[in-house]
């Protein structure tokens, strides 16, 4: 067998590991897909999984895949990429894919590891290289340091949306349908201390309707709060993003791409040398449309997959530049694909593969001059 995808040889051993909170499952297998070893073990002897893949082969013929963790395998990572073992990451959806395809479709942390493996074998070309394997150690602090903030502040986010909704059902049953009158916005400053000031006064109003102000009450001071701390993790991020050369890059060099959206793309890409071109990245941020062809018949359809949250950065960059203060270049764009026939679905689409081309050079350049200076 002389290789697959040029990357898998007659000699690899491939190692599927399924991860888990307390226990981990690996299962070791040749590039037949015939198993050669199998072991259980825990956070707590992560040297006795080290020792084990020694034993399978040279380290150069070992690909150790895993599915994207996050939290729960970040130890075993850690000490697998300290040793220099060669780490790639499978998305979850094709193992999925290949058990629900399967005659039996068990579900087992032995099964899913030995799916994990065969992923390797039959679509490579799908998987990428962890970033624990090819970054370095500062790119990887900076990024998992504004994945941390970005995480936390998306939650704070649909927090603040929640409440917000609550909020406006709330105060129409309570003041009717003016409730905003006065105001410049719903929840403006002045209208949240007005709003506080005038439910807390004393009225003879029916024990419903002091509930309905107390619970108002309550949600405005949660609502606060959040608003406060999602100032906090803003400005954390600012330094944060402030520290990468990749993320002042981008915010610099593409118009409408704010330092949050700029630490959003860094932290999802970590280091551009996962991908070997634009299109691997496109692909990657769910951009580059899915063909289906037949005979004469050819035509594109858009990706549901990829990342979703370097997908919805790389949108957030869209709607900016062919907003009314936006860029020029990209509405000369968006407009020229719409006379073309498009649909104004399909230009947006059209001008964030533009701006994932964009992103992937300023990457690629800025990884260049980091090259030059080592």
């Amino acid at each position: 067998m002389n290789s697959i995808a040029g990357h898998i040889h007659q000699n690899s051993i491939i190692v599927g590991v399924d991860v888990h909170k307390y226990s981990h499952t690996a299962v070791a297998m040749d590039c037949f897909g015939q198993e050669k070893g199998r072991l259980d073990f825990s956070n707590d002897n992560l040297m006795e999984y080290v020792n084990w893949l020694a034993t399978l082969g040279s380290r150069d013929n070992l690909i150790v895949a895993l599915e994207d963790v996050n939290g729960y395998g970040v130890h075993l990572v850690e000490k697998l990429s300290l040793s220099g073992f060669p780490l790639r990451y499978v998305p979850a959806i094709l193992t999925e894919r290949d058990r629900r395809k399967s005659t039996s479709r068990e579900k087992s942390d032995y099964l899913d590891a030995k799916r994990i493996g065969k992923v390797i074998l039959t679509k490579y070309e799908e998987t990428l290289p962890a970033k624990e394997s090819i970054a370095n150690r500062e790119e990887i602090s900076v990024a998992t340091a504004m994945d941390l903030l970005l995480c936390e502040r998306r939650d704070l986010v649909r927090e603040k949306t929640v409440l917000k909704n609550q909020l406006h059902a709330l105060l129409h049953q309570y003041y009717g349908d003016h409730y905003q009158d006065g105001f410049p916005k719903a929840f403006h400053k002045k209208a949240l201390a007005f709003y506080t000031k005038d439910l807390t006064k004393t009225q003879s109003v029916s024990e419903n309707k002091t509930l309905l102000a107390k619970s108002i009450i309550r949600r405005i001071g949660r609502l606060t709060l959040v608003e406060e701390q999602i100032k906090i993790i803003t400005r954390d991020l600012e330094k944060a993003g402030g520290t990468s050369p990749q993320v002042k890059a981008i915010a610099s060099s593409i118009h409408g791409c704010g330092m949050v959206t700029a630490c959003a793309i860094v932290s999802e890409v970590v280091t551009i040398k996962r991908f070997r071109n634009k299109a691997k990245f496109a692909k990657y941020a769910g951009v580059a449309p899915t063909q289906r062809s037949s005979g004469s018949k050819n035509r594109l359809y858009t990706n549901p997959f990829g990342n979703r949250i370097l997908n919805r950065a790389i949108h957030t960059i869209a709607l900016s530049q062919i907003a009314i203060k936006g860029d020029q270049r990209g509405k000369v764009y968006y407009q020229k694909k719409v006379s073309e026939g498009k649909s104004k679905l399909w230009a947006l689409r059209c001008l964030k593969r533009q701006l994932c081309s964009r992103i992937f050079q300023t990457l690629k350049n800025i990884r260049g001059e980091a090259d030059c200076l080592e």
